[in-house]
């Protein structure tokens, strides 16, 4: 799919409800085989699974009509270290602004912490940024299955 039709589908996935939103952070979460959070407050996590080496790998879908800040790098940042995960995918609506990476990436002990941020066009258009997490985590590429239609 090219970014230009990506971008257009994204931008209606972003009008949905919110309740809709927290429903398809939800199938994401169980479509990539992780562990899906609770209904409503979750806690800062959409989803949780280990990996073959038992390390834990998690993932926090916003799907915000508005670029993600430094307040939510902190609450990444924070959420990464409690859960001690070593693998890390945030998938973003709009996007990050570049506050955010500042932010995330100035915090300490993020080295052995493979983090990708990834948007809702990443993932529709399969972009370089969308294949490089797919190499660490592969079932990302589970992603192509969903009819992402439905949610205009």
């Amino acid at each position: 799919m090219s970014e230009y039709i990506a971008y257009n589908l994204a931008l209606g996935i972003l009008e949905t409800t919110p309740q809709r939103k927290q429903e398809l952070g939800r199938m994401l979460s169980k479509l990539l085989g992780f562990h899906p959070g609770p209904l409503g407050p979750d806690g800062g996590i959409d989803g949780v699974l280990f990996d073959e080496s038992d390390r834990l790998v998690y993932f926090q879908c916003k799907l915000s009509h508005l670029a993600l800040d430094t307040n939510h790098a902190k609450l990444l940042y924070a959420d990464i270290l409690y859960h001690r995960a070593t693998i890390a995918v945030m998938l973003a609506g709009k996007g990050y602004k570049d506050t955010f990476g500042q932010r995330l990436f100035g915090h300490p002990h993020l080295e052995n912490v493979n983090i990708h941020l990834l948007t809702l066009v990443d993932v529709l258009a399969q972009t370089d940024k969308f294949q490089a997490a797919v190499k660490a985590l592969p079932q990302l590429e589970n992603l192509s299955e969903i009819d992402w239609k439905q949610f205009r």
